[in-house]
């Protein structure tokens, strides 16, 4: 009994040892392609993988950030809907302000194992398509976060480490300083009618800073997003330990327009947006109600989700596993424009926030419509339609939305602060604002 016992774990060294090389050679990997845009740092690399979620623990629209020692959690998950799931492991990371990994060991921003498994695990119930669900909080017994910052949540096949299948961003905060932050209209220039200005002061009392030019950067994001920032914001005042970034041309996004929505909760009883519902060959598949362009339309409030997904089935408490899978075809019918060397695509948190082949539409000469089909799980989902430019890769959120400057936006401000001579970036400033407010 001894040498079998020697024996497993043997290879469990083994395999841990060969764990821990291949993420070495995937983090040289990433370091080289380090400036790369920000859209390559969050991905799922696996058709069987869905529904990807990271967000605080119990509020699935928040953004995934937590307070450092604070009483907060974070819940990510996802499904495997091959019917013969792998077992799972993931790696927590720290970054620099600017999602390259810190210069920093293990030991210096957290306390438990470099490789866990992820082990919450249940089987789908009572659907027409089997998947197995899988949970991981954060913190936990295993991972325990030391310091503030940026954090990389990295998911793999235990047994095949040098894939990395899914990748997260999530940030650790200490709330060490008081940010004020207004969202207005630009008062003028281009953007006034479609754009939204942000005032942003950041009082600093508490803190020790020598020069905030060099040891601070501040960086802003719509709707949660970490795509899209502007990044390393610059103060334009600073008197009394209060830090002004507030000026006529700077902090100006584009307002765009309200999220599109549809709601596939109930099947008897279709929600919004919803054409029809219809069950073929073992499956259900659901006609969203045709789109059009909103370019030209005249601003309209309702509530929306800001781009992201709620799984939902009506009458149910564990949706995470009750919730049926249904293939969902989205339309948006326009005739063929100025779209000659760009790609439409379908994009939200339903997409992962990511332009890939995946959610790129094609466009039907005969219905005179772009049109796109996906496999999604039951719930209440937002999204909207945009171009990019095949040759540039810049990315027009406006050209089917539309921009207006009284659109409900959600803002995030964080701010990083690295003292002469350390080595890492912590976060000591954390604010969420929304327009609307």
């Amino acid at each position: 009994m001894r040498f079998i016992n020697y024996r497993v774990h043997f290879h469990r060294g083994l395999l841990l040892a060969a764990i821990c090389f291949a993420l070495i050679k995937t983090n040289v990997a990433h370091a080289i392609g380090s400036n790369q845009e920000n859209q390559s740092i969050e991905f799922v690399n696996s058709s069987v993988i869905k529904s990807v979620k990271l967000h605080r623990l119990g509020w699935e629209l928040s953004e995934q950030a937590i307070e450092l020692n604070g009483k907060g959690k974070l819940l990510f998950s996802f499904d495997d809907i091959s019917g013969n799931p792998s077992t799972y492991s993931y790696t927590v990371t720290h970054c620099d302000w600017d999602w390259n990994f810190s210069s920093i060991f293990l030991s210096d921003y957290m306390d438990g194992f470099e490789v866990n498994e992820i082990k919450d695990f249940s089987y789908s119930s009572g659907t027409t398509m089997d998947y197995t669900h899988f949970q991981l909080e954060l913190p936990n017994g295993d991972v325990r976060l030391k310091i503030s910052g940026n954090y990389l949540l990295r998911v793999f096949d235990t047994y095949k480490p040098d894939v990395i299948l899914i990748q997260r961003r999530f940030v650790v905060y200490e709330p060490l300083t008081k940010i004020s932050v207004q969202v207005r209209q630009p008062s003028a220039g281009e953007h006034r009618y479609s754009g939204q200005q942000l005032d942003l002061k950041v009082n600093m009392e508490g803190v020790r800073i020598y020069d905030p030019y060099t040891e601070l950067k501040t960086v802003v994001c719509q709707n949660y997003l970490f795509q899209g920032c502007l990044q390393n914001v610059k103060p334009i005042h600073v008197q009394d330990g209060e830090i002004d970034y507030s000026h006529p041309d700077a902090i100006i996004f584009e307002g765009i327009n309200e999220f599109r929505l549809f709601d596939t909760r109930s099947i008897r009883q279709p929600g919004v947006g919803i054409l029809s519902v219809d069950y073929q060959s073992g499956a259900y598949h659901v006609l969203l109600k045709p789109e059009e362009s909103k370019l030209n339309q005249k601003y309209s409030y309702y509530a929306d989700l800001n781009g992201n997904f709620v799984v939902g089935l009506e009458r149910s408490d564990k949706s995470w596993n009750e919730a049926d899978y249904l293939w969902t075809y989205f339309t948006l019918k326009t005739p063929l424009g100025g779209e000659t060397g760009k790609s439409v695509y379908l994009f939200g948190e339903l997409t992962g926030w990511q332009l890939s082949p995946d959610n790129r539409m094609e466009y039907s000469y005969q219905r005179q419509a772009y049109e796109i089909s996906l496999l999604l799980k039951q719930g209440a989902y937002s999204y909207r339609f945009v171009v990019a430019d095949n040759t540039t890769g810049a990315v027009d959120a406006t050209y089917f939305e539309g921009s207006h400057f009284d659109t409900e936006n959600s803002y995030m401000v964080l701010v990083y602060y690295r003292p002469m001579g350390s080595r890492y970036d912590r976060i000591i400033g954390y604010q969420t604002v929304s327009s609307q407010r």
